[in-house]
């Protein structure tokens, strides 16, 4: 990662918690973090900024992530889309994956993993 250039990630969770949580642990990895509670703040976001990689919640509230997700591709097809979410039965994840998210993390966060994950797409 080149430290003049970190890479830029976006948030979208409705939980505050984990958008603190996945935001400091990012910025200790030496990215730049940016989070947003909805998926119409994520639209706005990536209007205004180039990111690296996303970071969605499957479940949220009003818009939820996978339509997040088919809206964000239009715009920025080049980000590295991730899902997460706290229910692995979800069949939104199987709709993300097909609408191109490259990998659906399971909440709770297992810290390793993340580690693996966020080294893999950088």
């Amino acid at each position: 990662m080149n430290q003049k250039n970190p890479v830029k990630v976006l948030i979208v969770d409705d939980e505050k918690v984990v958008r603190d949580f996945l935001a400091r642990f990012l910025e200790l990895k030496g990215m730049v973090a940016t989070a947003v509670e909805t998926g119409k703040e994520a639209i706005a976001a990536v209007q205004n900024e180039d990111y690296g990689i996303a970071f969605i919640e499957v479940r949220m509230p009003l818009m939820d992530g996978l339509e997040t997700l088919i809206k964000l591709k239009k715009i920025k097809p080049g980000i590295k889309y991730m899902m997460m979410t706290g229910d692995y039965t979800d069949l939104r994840i199987k709709l993300a994956q097909k609408e191109g998210a490259a990998i659906c993390m399971k909440k709770p966060f297992d810290i390793a993993e993340l580690s693996e994950v966020i080294a893999e797409f950088i």
